[in-house]
Order: structure tokens, then C-alpha cells, then sequence
């Protein structure tokens, strides 16, 4: 017997006549019973959690991104009264983004790359898939064949259909998950040592390297990347470093 996620994948592939069909079907297995009451809620309702529910099982739990802002350490010479002569680095001219062609394929795409290509099309079409939709339920309600030109919208297609009416409806659940599965979650920040640089003083140095800058205080001073890195090698391998990463994440 096929997992619930491979059954719910497949169903969300099916057309919603087929998925009407299964679920009138009194033989289905108890499997297919609560998949199709999950899109049936999807299709229908304002319950966005049972929503991102669908994409959850579907897509996969969208990563938790995790910023973790560290000081950066500089050397400030402050007996230096020049820099060491040096010549900046001609950046390379950045090519222009050639756009993209959509490699999107209505037969195999999932419900996150459905959301993205029904967020780029004329807003009527939340309008007409969920009208198809209507006239599928209506048809097999009366008993009557469906007209052979009678377009089938995907199961997924009528999921991101009733999300998209929710935003529009100003659901705020809704445009929150509109963002998270397009932009991903918002990246969860852990600031080191309030997040604030540190400044070591040197008095031997009278030149300054070449990439040195005066600050405000007419004393130039230079980033040590080698003396940050040092410093998260040794924080990240310490307990208490671990112990407080631990605190920030657990921190909501």
C-alpha cells in the first residue's frame, strides 16, 4: 500500500472530475476517504492551516532559515599617520540577468510551483477555475454527462485556487502563507555579543595596510577576517557558545 504523502501526491495530479468521483466512491480505501476530505477543506473553506497542511505533506516543510549575526573585528592603528600604497580591484561588469524561460509542467509540478505560476496570470483565473470546478460538482449532482470541451482544472490548481480567493478576501493567514512558500520563512537572527564590532588598538604600527580606513576619529582602522574567523571557530566549539545558540533558537 502506497504511503498517505505518494496517495495525496497522486490525487493532487488527478483532474477534479476524477477527484469527484473518487470521493463519492463508497468502495475507496479509508486512505483515500481522509485525503479527500483534506482537499475537499482545501478546496473550499477559509481553513488556511488545513491549506498549508496540503503544501507541508505535498512539498515539504519549508527550511527554517537561521542568521546568526557575529561582530566583526578590525585593528585600529593608532599611530599610523599614513596607508601602504596599493591599487583597488577592477570589478568584473556583472552580466544582465537574461530572463528565464518558465519550465513550468502543469502534469508534474507541485502545489508550490503551481502557486508560483497562478501568481503571475490575469487575477480572472482564480474566477474561472473555481467556475469549471462548479460545473464539474453540478454536473455529476444532476447526474448528467460533462460536455466533452469542458475544461478540467487539477486538483492542485483548485487548491492554490481557493488560497489565492482567501487573499484576496484579505484573509491575513493567507498572505502570510503566500509569502513563506514563495519567499521562504522569514530568517530567525541570533546576534553574538549584542551584534557590535570590536575594535582592537595597535600602537606599533605607523603605516596602515592598504585597504585600511579613517574613521571619524582621524585614526584609520582595517577588518582582521582572519581574527573574526578565529574568534567563531573558537565560540562555536565552545559550550557556552553552543548553550547560547541553543537559547536563541528556542527563543520565539
Amino acid at each position: 500500500m502506497p504511503s498517505l504523502k505518494s496517495r495525496f501526491e497522486e490525487m493532487l495530479h488527478t483532474d477534479w472530475y476524477e477527484f469527484c468521483m473518487l470521493e463519492k466512491d463508497k468502495t475507496s480505501t479509508v486512505d483515500d476517504g481522509s485525503l479527500t476530505s483534506l482537499i475537499r477543506i482545501c478546496a473550499d473553506s477559509d481553513d488556511i492551516p488545513a491549506i498549508k497542511l496540503a503544501f507541508d505533506r505535498s512539498d515539504g516543510l519549508q527550511d527554517t532559515v537561521i542568521e546568526i549575526k557575529v561582530p566583526k573585528f578590525y585593528i585600529k592603528y593608532m599611530n599610523a599617520k599614513e596607508i601602504e600604497p596599493g591599487t583597488k580591484e577592477i570589478e568584473a561588469p556583472e552580466d544582465a540577468e537574461k530572463e528565464k524561460k518558465s519550465s513550468y509542467d502543469p502534469a508534474s509540478a507541485k502545489l508550490r510551483e503551481t502557486l508560483k505560476e497562478m501568481r503571475g496570470m490575469p487575477r480572472d483565473v482564480i474566477r474561472v477555475v473555481r467556475l469549471y470546478k462548479r460545473r464539474i460538482e453540478k454536473a455529476i449532482e444532476d447526474g448528467v454527462d460533462l460536455p466533452l470541451e469542458t475544461h478540467k482544472p487539477m486538483v492542485k490548481s483548485v487548491i492554490v485556487a481557493n488560497l489565492l480567493r482567501n487573499v484576496q478576501k484579505g484573509k491575513f493567514k493567507a498572505i502570510e502563507l503566500i509569502f513563506d512558500q514563495i519567499d521562504g520563512k522569514l530568517p530567525k537572527a541570533i546576534s553574538l555579543l549584542g551584534g557590535e564590532d570590536v575594535y582592537v588598538p595597535d600602537y606599533n604600527t605607523l603605516v596602515a595596510p592598504a585597504h585600511a580606513i579613517m574613521g571619524d576619529d582621524g585614526k584609520y582602522y582595517a577588518e582582521n577576517k582572519a581574527m573574526t574567523t578565529e574568534w567563531i571557530r573558537g565560540f562555536a566549539q565552545s559550550a557556552k557558545g553552543l548553550e547560547i545558540l541553543a537559547e536563541g533558537l528556542d527563543d520565539d
